[in-house]
């Protein structure tokens, strides 16, 4: 659609004449209908007025609906740049979460055997079995925290890694 067009579409949607719409851009009827058919362009002036009069920008008012259309569709558009760098980022993430989860897994695993080892070298069974192969009446002298302290670390770890993971996610 053309300027003369775009002129013609707004005066009528707006509901005034040719006389009157004239009339308010200081101009003669026959000029504006020229400017209408496209048999000839308005001035700067002109152009600037009726951008105030219809309250439309001077962009909606001399470009091509297919123009702007472009336009907004080239601002919005994301590049295969911009999706390399998201991926990569993602990939970043998923690492560190899987990583915290994994070390957190392992904390649990320490943990669990640690435990049962205790409650093992603690038990009436293990101290009678230890009794009748040693001669020894006691149970087995074990430091446990010595194997609670890989524990600890694995899961301090997989824990620093999941809130490093869920910050930076929140953030985005």
């Amino acid at each position: 659609m053309d300027l003369g067009n775009k002129i013609c579409e707004l005066r009528k949607l707006s509901g005034i004449t040719q006389e009157q719409l004239a009339e308010k851009l200081s101009i003669s009827r026959q000029t504006l209908s020229k400017w209408e058919k496209g048999n000839s362009l308005p001035d700067i002036e002109s152009i600037v007025n009726i951008s105030k009069l219809f309250q439309i920008s001077l962009q909606e008012l001399l470009l091509e609906k297919e123009e702007q259309q472009m336009e907004q569709q080239q601002n919005t558009q994301i590049t295969l740049e911009d999706l390399s760098r998201i991926n990569a980022h993602n990939r970043k993430m998923n690492l560190i979460l899987c990583s915290g989860l994994l070390f957190l897994a392992i904390a649990i695993l320490i943990a669990t055997f640690e435990n049962m080892l205790r409650s093992t070298t603690l038990s009436l069974n293990y101290i009678l079995y230890r009794y009748i192969v040693t001669g020894q009446y006691d149970y087995a002298p074990v430091n446990y925290t010595k194997l609670f302290i890989p524990a600890l670390l694995a899961g301090s770890i997989g824990i620093i890694l999941c809130f490093f993971y869920f910050t930076k996610n929140n953030k985005n």
